[in-house]
Formats: structure tokens, C-alpha cells, sequence
């Protein structure tokens, strides 16, 4: 009888195509994947350390799943990923149940380190970052959508950010290797690949002397088959025409940018070392929205980082309320130790932090029912990806919503299949969601 593995997957989208590769792997080396961490002998825990908040759920969790070397039969803790790589033997020290430590780099020798741990602790974590995935090799956990890594580490050194230290400089994959990969993915079935990096706009730059977006676009699109790419984490000083020309002309990239601002006042995206200035933002979001006037625009704002004074926080609702971007996360700053914008000061209280981010999430909440109050009356081709069978609806999601961060799509007929798309008049509009019916092609 085969050795049971339990998996938990946390933090980003990047590190779930790790989970999945790494499931892959342990599926080739005969092992059984459960879901019952009761039963698991191994359990393995994929982690993030890329802010307090998710160092805290990823030092939790591993502390809870500790407690099943007491009570169940756990045999072995092994954690992986972000947190892994950023705090190396520390983790092994501060908690002795763990018997592995792999970093970001080293995530595929997982099946090694399992059969090497019956003698000995280890800790791998060596390289930064690891981009030659074996793409036939890989447990999705979702069916009908899938994310696709065409980067690793980042060269941006923000000054808020750790992301440099733990993963490394940029490492572009190639072309044909990503390329090969959706062609697996779609073959498999799936309908939605969303492209994701730490800065997706800078891909290629390291390997083919300047930032190759648009040209990966324009060989996945040749890719047979009914599916939809979406590009997340597009750094915005490299959305250029030449991008947004490639999404015009292609009715499978979808009319969809997650561009992550950060902020909108000078002063302080200067400090965090940020290549951009309020202008340059303004004259970036104004040629988007010129060129596909019907595009949905997603982007993320840090509030209460180091110095940020009032007037410079209410520039940034400013914007926001002027601009009225389709989606917006927000972030309260994280004082992670290693950067430079943990060495300012004055830090910006709790209590400010949470004033801030409470008002803007209460601004855009506003402006995202008036956007979506947009698509009432209009057709959307939906993407169904499962049954609610409390409310007897199905639930899917449309271009306009990227997994996970965006509001669904709530379709009333009782007969689709999931995993198809369809497509929807929508009927009702909300804050975040949608209410539609599938149209009758009869």
C-alpha cells in the first residue's frame, strides 16, 4: 500500500503551479494524495513569506499540522516555498517537528528529500528560483482553469518588497517551453490560462534583450482549441502599444490588465523605488482605455507605508475615485525585514493603516456596482465552473473576472455543463457579481 501525502497550497497563484508540479511528481513516484489530513503519514506544506499576515497563516498552519505527530499518523512534516527559502534553518530551530526545509528552487527534488528523510533533517534551499518544469507533469487542482508560470524572481527592487531576496533575479522560461505547455493545458481541457510572474511586462528581457510580451502572446494564440489567456501582474512601465496592439487583434487574449500601481503620490513612489510618477500613470491607464475602450482594469494599492502623510493618502483616494479602475486590491504596508522601506520612519500606525484601507475598499466597493451596472442587458460568454446547489445556480466567471481576486457570474439555467462556456445575458448587476441566464441557440 502506496504512502499517504497530504498537500497544503498556500499564498499566490505562482505558488499553487508549484503545488500542482509538486503533486505531479509525487503521483509519478507512486504515492497517494489524500485530503484527510488525519490519515496523511506525510504531509507537506507549500508556503508563503511574502508579508506578515501570510508568514503568520504559513507558520500556523505548520504548527497545527505538528500536532498530528502527536495525535495522528504524521510520520513527516516537510514545508516548501517562500517562507522556506526566506527563513532557511531558522524554521527547522523555532519548530522541531518540521524534518525538511526546500526552498523556492529546490521544490522539485521533493520526492528525494522524502525518501532521504528516514535518516536525516534537511534543508535545501540553495537555488532561488526554478523555471524547467517537466509541463506533462503536473496534478491540476482546478480542471477548467489554469495558471502558467513564464517567470521567476524579479529585478525591480522595490523597496517594500522581499521578493528579490527569496527568489532571485529574473529568470524568463522560453518561448517554446511555454508555448508546449499550453498546448498541454488546453489539450487537457482547459479553458482559461493566466499568465502570471512576478512582473509578467519585463518576460524575455533576460533572454531575448528586451521585454517579449507581445511576441509570447502572438505564438500562444496560434495554440488550436476554445480557451482564453489572460495576463496578470503587467509591471505598467512596459504596456506599450505594441502589447495592446496584440490584444486588440485577438479575440483569445482577454480585454483584461492586472496592473499594480502601488500608489499615485510622487514623494512615495519614489520611495519605493518605483520607475513611475503620477503623470506617467495617468498617460499609461488614459492609452489603454483609448485603445480598448472595453477593457477591465484591475490594479492593487499599498496604504500607510513608511511617512505616507494624509495629503498624500487622500492624493491616492483621489485617483482612485477619479479614475475609476474596474477592480482594486488593497493592501495594509508590512514592515518586512531586509528592505529598505523597513529602515524609514516614521512607520505608519495599525490603526492608520486600517482607517485607510477601509475607506478606499469602501470607495471602490461603490465604484465597482457602478461599473458592472455596465453589463446589464449585454451578452457575456461565460466560463462555468461549478454548481451552487443551495441557491440552484451554477457559477462561473466571464474575461472581465480573473480567478480567485473578482466576482463571479451567477447563471440561472439548471442545464449546463461545467467546464463549458456559454453565453449569458446578464440580467442583475451588484457590488462584485453578476446575475444571468444562458441564451436559448435554439
Amino acid at each position: 500500500m502506496s504512502v499517504k501525502i497530504g498537500f497544503i497550497s498556500l499564498g499566490c497563484d505562482k505558488n499553487l503551479v508549484d503545488s500542482e508540479y509538486m503533486l505531479g511528481i509525487l503521483k509519478k513516484n507512486n504515492y497517494t494524495i489524500t485530503n484527510n489530513k488525519n490519515e496523511a503519514e506525510i504531509i507537506i506544506i507549500n508556503t508563503c513569506g511574502f508579508i506578515e499576515e501570510a508568514k503568520q497563516e504559513s507558520i500556523d498552519t505548520i504548527l497545527e499540522m505538528a500536532q498530528l505527530k502527536k495525535l495522528g499518523k504524521l510520520k513527516l512534516l516537510i514545508a516548501t516555498g517562500c517562507l522556506s527559502q526566506r527563513y532557511k534553518g531558522e524554521l527547522l530551530k523555532e519548530i522541531p517537528e518540521l524534518d525538511a526545509v526546500i526552498g523556492t528552487g529546490d521544490f522539485y527534488k521533493i520526492s528525494t528529500v522524502i525518501k532521504q528523510l528516514e535518516s536525516n533533517k534537511i534543508i535545501l534551499t540553495e537555488n532561488k528560483s526554478f523555471i524547467d518544469y517537466d509541463v506533462h507533469s503536473r496534478v491540476r487542482i482546478y480542471p477548467y482553469t489554469s495558471f502558467v508560470k513564464i517567470a521567476e524572481g524579479c529585478d525591480n527592487c522595490c523597496s517594500y518588497c522581499a521578493i528579490p531576496q527569496i527568489k532571485g533575479p529574473y529568470k524568463s522560461r522560453s518561448i517554446a517551453a511555454i508555448k508546449e505547455e499550453v498546448g498541454t493545458l488546453v489539450n487537457e481541457g482547459v479553458k482559461e490560462i493566466n499568465l502570471v510572474a512576478q512582473d509578467t511586462t519585463n518576460y524575455g528581457s533576460d533572454i531575448y534583450g528586451e521585454p517579449s510580451l507581445p511576441q509570447l502572446l502572438q505564438e500562444l494564440i496560434k495554440t488550436d482549441g476554445e480557451y482564453l489567456i489572460r495576463v496578470l501582474y503587467a509591471y505598467p512601465t512596459n504596456i506599450d502599444d505594441q502589447l495592446l496592439n496584440v490584444m486588440k487583434n485577438s479575440n483569445k487574449i482577454a480585454d483584461y490588465l492586472d496592473i499594480p500601481l502601488q500608489h499615485f503620490n510622487n514623494r512615495i513612489l519614489k520611495l519605493m523605488n518605483r520607475p513611475t510618477d503620477s503623470q506617467s500613470i495617468m498617460r499609461i491607464i488614459d492609452n489603454i482605455r483609448n485603445q480598448l475602450p472595453e477593457i477591465t482594469l484591475r490594479t492593487t494599492f499599498i496604504v500607510g507605508f513608511p511617512t505616507e502623510t494624509e495629503t498624500e493618502y487622500k492624493q491616492l483616494f483621489d485617483f482612485i475615485k477619479r479614475y475609476k479602475f474596474d477592480k482594486v486590491g488593497v493592501f495594509k504596508y508590512s514592515r518586512e525585514e531586509g528592505t529598505l522601506a523597513a529602515t524609514l520612519t516614521p512607520q505608519i500606525s495599525m490603526k492608520t493603516k486600517q482607517r485607510r484601507y477601509k475607506e478606499i475598499m469602501e470607495l471602490q466597493k461603490t465604484i465597482s456596482k457602478r461599473r458592472n451596472q455596465r453589463f446589464k442587458g449585454k451578452v457575456l460568454k461565460v466560463l462555468v465552473e461549478g454548481y451552487d446547489r443551495k441557491n440552484s445556480l451554477y457559477i462561473g466567471r466571464s474575461e472581465n473576472d480573473a480567478p480567485f481576486v473578482d466576482g463571479l457570474i451567477k447563471v440561472t439555467n439548471s442545464d449546463c455543463v461545467v467546464g463549458q462556456i456559454y453565453p449569458v445575458r446578464i440580467l442583475e448587476t451588484y457590488e462584485y457579481d453578476l446575475l444571468g441566464e444562458v441564451l436559448n441557440e435554439n
